[in-house]
């Protein structure tokens, strides 16, 4: 027969919290992820309700031909600096999120590192 002792309320607290201690942190981490996510997205949505309003009220200026051809014109010009602008803003995203990435990465390493090697039976 073997002896059996339950584990003490303290150990188990312990155990516990090497185990939750990574699932907190990577909460956080998803977080301040998220949270710079937020902030470019909105940042973003601003300037292009911007951009999208002003055109609107030049377009609503229009009067006669040679207004329309001057807003075809400034149209012309805009869309070549959205294009541009969308280009830079798509590399920033990538940027970002591959931050994320190594983030997460480093997280999982530390992680491993703490929990030690894996016992196999």
């Amino acid at each position: 027969m073997t002896d059996f002792t339950f584990p003490s309320l303290a150990d188990v607290a312990a155990k516990s919290q090497a185990l939750v201690a990574p699932v907190i942190k990577a909460n956080q981490l998803s977080v301040a992820n998220l949270e710079k996510l937020a902030a470019f997205q909105l940042s973003h949505l601003g300037a292009y309700t911007d951009l999208g309003l002003s055109r609107l009220k030049a377009a609503a200026e229009v009067a006669d031909i040679d207004g329309l051809k001057a807003f075809a014109e400034s149209s012309a010009e805009v869309a070549q600096g959205v294009g541009v602008k969308l280009q830079d803003d798509a590399k920033t995203l990538a940027e970002l999120l591959a931050g994320f990435k190594i983030g997460y990465e480093k997280l999982a390493a530390a992680t491993l590192a703490e929990l030690g090697p894996a016992k196999t039976a």
